[in-house]
């Protein structure tokens, strides 16, 4: 490399340009026009295969919208009205989004993009941009809060960059892929000293990672373009130096230049770069696992609709806990020490969730109430429905070990995610059985038990696969289960799985849910699981269970037995029988329902056979009772007594179904689609998602939604190997599991008792509880 001869006139004409404004580091100009943006947005993102197979990464929906179209609602908030994006990978597909994009936005074609860098794509931009103009720069395969735009503008200096004190790509991609920024001085003075990979930064002095956003005021963007101009040597004329200008080494080629090559250059030559501070509410979206982590993180894709919605219902629980507490707003303002404005404000939703959050916290604080029960999460569905690709779940894939015969640790399970919603109990997952045991011992030694598990689970079994659980007694059962069968497992039974063969692959589908225990976690936490046990007793011993549930009316009631004798009228040889567990007849429970103002049902113990603890039901017996409707053929799969609102099914759509029926119910729905042809599944007023096998989804409780045939041709434009190998389901094929959520038959059973004069007001408080 050939040394820079001093003077430099790259340096003399950037020291130049900053003594116009010495302070700032730009000229003394201000922002004269509406500021614009240019998003980065050329690449294919190679590590994002499959995704980016038929589109660019920044074309990755998220939330219903594009990344990009994320990221051009988010710039409009601070004003933005046009847009500049650079296409490069499949840049004909932009066309097809740009109804979605809005207004104002100019498509840059960056023809020579795999073999150029981002700087050069920024370059080709600013061809089309007014000169002078004020610029934000962002990178198209991102997205973030709009709080994290706002940081941005409300930033100090002409040139500002966004940077991440979270660096989640320490995590995701490892130190040496991450664009580190080093800092000097504090607050307002805080400055860019190093930016990009391989800098030469110790991790321990990083300050954060480069967000991929940035502003230029009217006047940083005079010295971003003179610095181009310098870079690229399209005209030196201005210094009225000698043209010879050697780039830095890590410059060249400079076609192919990172954007944070461009500042690095600039912070060495004295540019001043002002730091935004950020703290999470940031993605960069580069490996699957990366979409996975923004794609649950639902705030970042709320529209203002969304999160307006989500911040008046926590305003209505404020004004719902106010009415209990039997305090007016204006009291709760003054306790609180916050305005009566900023509370109206949280009624009507006009706060940010931060904000909002910051008041119910105070809120949690001065009185005596939950912080739980005044936040709620933002609703993570699209109109009530959630997919999750085939894609996305591989993404999530990971291997545990179990100790095998030989004592070493080996390959057990292969995991991955299914659909899942903030808004429900489920916790589905798809299981690759990864330990082949031939020998049909329950005992083997190769098979190693789990220790049980507070979920319920019911299981779809697909290829030859062994289950195995120990019962009460200690006695370890195995089944063979193969494609179709079903099971339910109460919580805490231990059990496991095995492989009866290397091929075709064993495979289930775990879906585990939380009941009423999990839902009252904490309180069980809190009383202790001894103290619990004593309240509940143990259904699998009746006597003892109905003396469990006896006492614990009684202690309620604060009766005595000789109480129970006086107010009964029965012997007292009678009630003793009663009150150590005896079953009584329906005169008997009668007169103590009466006594103790309980329903006779609050005083039935339903026993809990040996049998009902694992249920297991063969794909032959669901299907000779399975129901057949013009669209569908209904199977059950695995039932039990014990959990009468557990329903599940397989699911086939028939010929018929163009369209196929609705489905709706109050109780939340999981549907993982096992068989070998894709189906069409439709909610709402229009929207609609193909479920291709090894596709899953998420049903809220009254969405009405249908399953459809997709034509043949659609069908094999989207063909691809089946996740469940040779063992899959023939033809449409869906397991559809169906659980309460909170509104269980107790919950439903008490809001039937409400007055009708308010009971629409539960969950959506408008009024104070007097006039």
């Amino acid at each position: 490399m050939n040394t820079v001869k001093d003077p430099d006139p790259g340096a003399l004409f950037l020291r130049q340009v900053l003594q116009m404004n010495p302070a700032y580091g730009g000229y003394l100009q201000t922002d004269k026009a509406s500021p614009c943006a240019v998003l980065l947005a050329a690449g294919r993102g190679s590590r994002l295969v499959p995704y980016t197979d038929a589109l660019p990464t920044a074309l990755i929906s998220l939330g219903g919208r594009s990344l990009v179209a994320h990221s051009v609602a988010a710039l409009r908030r601070l004003g933005v009205e046009d847009f500049y994006i650079c296409r490069g990978w499949k840049g004909d597909v932009f066309e097809d989004h740009l109804d979605e994009l809005g207004p104002g936005v100019q498509l840059i074609d960056c023809l020579d993009f795999a073999s150029t860098g981002m700087l050069e794509s920024l370059r080709l931009a600013l061809r089309h941009v007014e000169v002078g103009r004020a610029l934000y720069v962002c990178y198209g395969d991102i997205i973030f809060r709009p709080c994290v735009a706002r940081q941005l503008l409300e930033a100090h200096g002409d040139i500002r960059v966004v940077v991440n004190a979270a660096a989640p790509g320490r995590q995701s991609k490892g130190f040496a892929e991450v664009e580190v920024v080093s800092t000097s001085g504090v607050g307002k003075a805080r400055l860019v000293r190093r930016i990009g990979k391989n800098r030469h930064v110790h991790e321990a002095d990083m300050a954060g990672e480069f967000a991929g956003l940035m502003k230029f005021t009217a006047a940083g963007r005079q010295i971003l373009d003179e610095t181009l101009k310098r870079l690229f040597q399209e005209d030196t004329s201005c210094t009225g130096q000698s043209t010879t200008f050697t780039l830095p080494w890590w410059l060249e080629p400079v076609q192919r230049a990172s954007l944070c090559d461009l500042l690095q250059y600039m912070a060495d030559e004295g540019v001043s770069i002002h730091v935004a501070m950020g703290f999470g509410g940031w993605h960069e979206v580069n490996t699957p696992q990366d979409l996975q982590r923004a794609w649950n993180d639902t705030a970042l894709f709320l529209s203002a609709e969304d999160t307006r919605e989500q911040v008046k219902a926590m305003g209505s629980c404020l004004l719902s806990e106010a009415n209990d507490l039997k305090r007016p707003l204006p009291i709760v303002a003054k306790e609180l020490n916050v305005s009566l404005e900023l509370l109206e404000c949280l009624l009507q939703g006009n706060l940010e969730v931060s904000d909002a959050f910051d008041v119910i916290r105070k809120m949690s604080e001065v009185y005596a109430v939950p912080l739980n029960d005044l936040w709620l999460d933002a609703d993570d569905t699209n109109c009530g429905v959630r997919c999750f690709s085939l894609e996305a779940a591989e993404s999530s894939s990971r291997v545990l070990d179990r100790q095998d015969k030989s004592g070493h640790r080996t390959p057990y399970y292969e995991y991955r995610d299914s659909a899942m919603s903030r808004c429900s109990q489920f916790r589905p997952e798809w299981i690759k059985v990864l330990r082949v045991v031939t020998s049909g011992d329950p005992l083997d030694p190769d098979i190693q038990m789990n220790n049980g598990h507070l979920m319920m689970q019911t299981t779809l079994f697909i290829g030859p696969v062994d289950f195995y659980w120990t019962d009460r007694h200690g006695h370890v059962h195995r089944r063979e289960m193969n494609t179709g069968d079903s099971n339910y497992i109460s919580p805490f039974v231990p059990h496991s799985f095995s492989a009866r063969a290397e091929s075709p692959e064993a495979i289930i589908i775990a879906v585990t849910y939380g009941g009423a225990v999990r839902c009252a976690f904490r309180e069980v936490s809190r009383v202790g699981a001894t103290n619990v046990g004593k309240l509940a007793g143990d259904w699998r011993d009746p006597v003892e269970a109905r003396k469990c549930l006896l006492k614990r009316r009684l202690d309620a009631e604060c009766l005595t037995f000789q109480d129970l004798v006086d107010q009964l009228k029965m012997p007292p040889g009678r009630v003793e029988e009663l009150v150590a567990g005896q079953e009584a007849t329906a005169l008997e429970l009668q007169a103590l329902a009466e006594v103790l103002h309980v329903r006779l049902s609050d005083l039935m113990v339903c026993p809990l056979k040996d049998e009902e603890e694992v249920v297991v039901t063969s794909a032959a017996g669901s299907r000779s009772k399975a129901r057949k409707s013009r669209s569908y053929v209904l199977a059950p799969l695995a039932r039990t007594r014990h959990q009468p609102d557990l329903k599940t099914f397989e699911l086939e759509v028939l010929d018929a179904a163009q369209p196929g029926e609705g489905l709706s119910c109050g109780l939340h729905t999981f549907v993982y689609h096992f068989g070998s042809v894709p189906v069409e599944l439709t909610w709402g007023k229009d929207s609609a998602q193909l479920l291709r096998p090894g596709d899953s989804a998420y049903v809220a409780p009254m969405v009405e939604h249908r399953f459809s045939v997709v034509p043949d041709a659609q069908a094999l434009a989207v063909r691809r190997p089946n996740p469940n190998g040779s063992a899959h389901g023939l033809g449409r094929r869906l397991l559809v599991v169906r659980i309460p959520g909170q509104l269980s038959g107790e919950t439903l059973a008490e809001y039937a008792t409400f007055s009708a004069f308010g009971r629409d007001r539960v969950g959506a408080e408008t009024v104070r509880w007097y006039n």
